[in-house]
């Protein structure tokens, strides 16, 4: 989600995206309303440098008039405690192959990273180069985990193993760098040189890479998965302190962070969960807390209006639902693509974005997609509000008549968030309802949420509770969703969504092409191919927004074009 939420969430995660460095003259590409794509070189050797982050701080200056000294004092360190409230915890997971931690990309640092026009670009590793199927990653010296160990090269494979290992990990980002998928081999060259293998040239790959978190392979082993999931440690600008289950999560600032930039300016970061709105915004009133989430969009002006402020975080997100098994005997009515079909043409999208989100959302939403992300063109709008059209597919379906459960069954949290709510779902209720639908809404806690949306990496037997069931994913987009779309659409993706062996095969042709503009083309033709089974909704183009208070909180300064989790870290104190 980013990342999931995934979750959570997240968790985040380029049309014609460049693998910055992916060839051996590096190019600059002017900035266009499309996000940039990834590309390759089939035959020659590949070098990508990343700018070299220092590892120690600048020494203080000092200068000499006359007969005395003035020493200019170092920077103030981290000082103060940033206290956050959210809606929900959900799976609570500190450790990236238990689903996936957004709480880890505080306290972990990653192989890869993004920049802020959807390029990727170093993170641990200061430069990798591409030859043929073999991929070398040259690992930046001097990281230090959080208990003093090096960071080398066998932390990145074990870190590495461990993710694409789909006995191990539950990672939506797993099977894309697994044996099973891609993987050939991963090796150890010495201390700070690490290969990952292909079984055949992918360019895209690269993405997983930008997901995976490096854990400290010693420590790890040591404690044990039970004892590092209590205790996690990584190299990152925040030190795990606290886990209080479904009360709150504690991080403290890692002073000693191999970039001295990224520091955190606030010793200490809390996040509380409280699922109720209206105490989140009171907390936030009161001073209690320093920044909100999940706030829905009419009381975003309401605060705005009281003093406090708003920021927007990652690019556009979307919310679109989801529908799972459906070719299933179970699926029940939504196993007939007409009666998906009619799903879509009976939602009024311009009322809801008027209405739910106040002004802040715009009609359509594609699975992790926006307009100018990777592989997007016009023909993934979203469907026109026609529900003379929804009554036409309905009958040509001889709904309900042809169905012995006709029910739409739907499910969503209390607390709403990446599940869009209760609000959404009555909205789509009553548009249903109006053109011949029978709905039933089922409110769910977090936990049994993510388990329907994340099912793993088994395929349904057709017995699961959710087969045929619609959620909800109301999440950012993402510059590039190749992954994401696998997940959603293809026969081996972890939502159950899609099984349509011609839609597998446009995903492997996408994925696999080295030319950018033909593979932004192939993906383009995978996702209209996709949008055509009609298993995922688009309802709104969104954007996620913190709210905070400006007595305390005085902005952001790096990483807020992924998510909320990866930026924690730059959150400034108030002038």
């Amino acid at each position: 989600m980013k990342r999931f939420l995934f979750v959570v969430l997240t968790l985040v995660l380029i049309s014609g995206t460049v693998l910055a460095g992916c060839s051996k003259t590096e190019t600059s590409v002017a900035p266009t309303t499309a996000a940039p794509a990834i590309t390759t070189t089939a035959a020659a050797a590949v070098t990508t440098t990343a700018p070299k982050p220092t590892t120690t701080a600048p020494a203080p200056t000092t200068t000499k008039p006359a007969a005395t000294t003035t020493t200019v004092a170092a920077p103030k360190g981290p000082s103060g405690k940033l206290t956050v409230a959210v809606a929900d915890f959900t799976n609570e997971s500190t450790d990236p192959c238990n689903l996936e931690s957004l709480w880890g990309w505080g306290y972990f640092d990653a192989l890869l990273e993004w920049d802020k026009n959807g390029n990727i670009v170093g993170g641990i590793a200061d430069s990798w180069t591409v030859n043929g199927t073999t991929i070398t990653f040259k690992i930046h010296k001097g990281i230090k985990f959080h208990n003093g160990d090096p960071l080398t090269a066998a932390d990145v494979k074990f870190s590495i193993d461990r993710f694409s290992d789909l006995k191990q990990s539950t990672n939506p980002w797993s099977r894309y760098i697994s044996k099973g998928y891609n993987q050939v081999e991963t090796r150890v060259v010495d201390d700070y040189t690490f290969q990952f293998v292909q079984d055949h040239p992918e360019p895209s790959q690269l993405i997983i890479m930008a997901w995976t978190q490096i854990l400290p392979k010693n420590y790890f082993e040591k404690v044990g998965q039970e004892e590092f999931r209590k205790h996690p440690i990584g190299s990152g600008p925040w030190k795990f302190k606290e886990l209080i289950s479904e009360t709150s999560i504690t991080f403290e600032a890692n002073t000693d962070y191999w970039r001295p930039a990224e520091i955190p300016a606030f010793q200490t970061y809390k996040e509380l969960q409280v699922p109720e709105q209206a105490t989140r915004i009171s907390m936030l009133k009161t001073g209690e807390v320093d920044m909100i989430q999940f706030i829905e969009a009419d009381k975003i002006k309401e605060l705005k209006a009281a003093g406090f402020k708003e920021f927007a975080i990652g690019v556009p997100g979307t919310c679109s639902l989801v529908t799972q098994g459906t070719w299933l005997p179970k699926a029940g009515a939504t196993s007939d693509l007409r009666v998906r079909q009619a799903l879509s043409y009976a939602i009024n999208r311009q009322e809801i974005c008027d209405s739910l989100y106040a002004g802040y959302a715009t009609p359509g939403g594609r699975f992790y997609m926006y307009p100018g992300s990777y592989g997007w063109s016009d023909a993934l709008a979203a469907d026109p509000y026609d529900p003379a059209k929804a009554k036409a597919l309905l009958k040509e379906a001889n709904y309900p008549n042809a169905f012995s459960n006709p029910t739409i069954t739907c499910y969503t949290t209390a607390a709403g968030g990446l599940s869009g709510g209760t609000d959404l779902f009555l909205l789509l209720q009553s548009y249903w309802q109006s053109v011949g639908f029978k709905v039933d809404v089922k409110v769910v806690d977090g936990t049994i949420f993510n388990n329907y949306i994340f099912n793993g990496f088994a395929r349904f037997k057709g017995t699961e509770e959710n087969i045929g069931w619609i959620g909800c994913w109301n999440y950012d987009a993402f510059f590039n969703s190749s992954y994401h779309a696998a997940n959603m659409y293809c026969s081996m993706g972890i939502h159950n969504g899609g099984n349509d062996p011609n839609v597998d095969a446009l995903y492997l042709k996408a994925t696999k092409e080295s030319d950018p503009v033909l593979g932004a083309k192939y993906f383009n033709d995978f996702e209209v191919a996709a949008q055509a089974m009609g298993i995922n909704i688009g309802i709104a183009q969104t954007q996620a927004y913190s709210i905070y208070n400006p007595k305390t909180i005085g902005g952001w300064t790096g990483r807020t074009w992924v998510s909320y989790w990866d930026s924690t870290n730059s959150i400034q104190h108030a002038k």
